[in-house]
């Protein structure tokens, strides 16, 4: 087993919550495997050109629908960074977006394009992202997480509402955030990486009970 899942009352009020809201289809498995395939090699991209070039501020050629990701001045947090990955993942791309980022246009374009918009066109926080997904447990072995999962951090107490994004490399594990505060940085980190953290919160353990625990979008096996 992947995760081992608490059975406390908090937990249980938690699944009953996210069983309320209508579960999107799966994507077939091969836009799962293009969208996760978009993020592991787009991810990266991202945060070389935010540190060499400043904010990334998207074309104004592509379609914006009302409402959607906003990677901008106000939407510029650990939520807001999952929602602009995952709308790219899910756009068919244009030569405006090949010129700045020529390393995507060898991948296979087959956008894994979804009806369901509840992660590309709301203005979602990290907590409404996690009630559209399934709630996976505590981590207890890395081995079954997925490009894609988030882990989710909260607690009322310390004010925290916080979402990592998971980033596979064949065996390795890297988590991606916005650090959602005034330093405005984008970081990737190995997973040992965050569990060697000073800051007890940030580890994700079992034993943590800011950690929240691995949530997969409902579009995603």
């Amino acid at each position: 087993m992947l995760l081992s899942v608490s059975k406390g009352p908090a937990l249980a009020g938690l699944f009953f919550a996210l069983t309320a809201f209508a579960a999107p289809p799966r994507l077939p498995a091969s836009d799962q495997k293009y969208f996760r395939s978009f993020l592991e090699h787009f991810t990266p991209l991202v945060i070389k050109t935010e540190k060499n070039k400043g904010h990334y501020r998207p074309s104004a050629a592509a379609k914006q629908p009302v409402g959607n990701y906003r990677w901008g001045t106000k939407n510029r947090d650990c939520a807001g960074l999952v929602r602009y990955l995952f709308w790219e993942a899910m756009q068919v791309h244009d030569h405006t977006f090949f010129a700045r980022y020529p390393q995507m246009s060898a991948l296979d374009q087959s956008p894994a394009q979804s009806s369901w918009t509840a992660w590309t066109q709301k203005n979602n926080t990290a907590a409404d992202l996690v009630k559209h997904a399934t709630y996976q447990g505590k981590l207890s072995d890395t081995s079954e997480l997925k490009t894609g999962d988030l882990l989710y951090f909260a607690s009322a107490e310390l004010k925290i509402r916080h979402v990592m994004l998971v980033i596979r490399s064949g065996a390795s594990v890297f988590l991606v955030y916005h650090t959602g505060d005034a330093r405005d940085e984008l970081r990737i980190r190995t997973l040992p990486d965050i569990i060697a953290l000073p800051e007890n919160e940030w580890h994700p353990e079992p034993s943590n009970p800011v950690f929240q625990g691995v949530y997969r979008p409902s579009f995603l096996d």
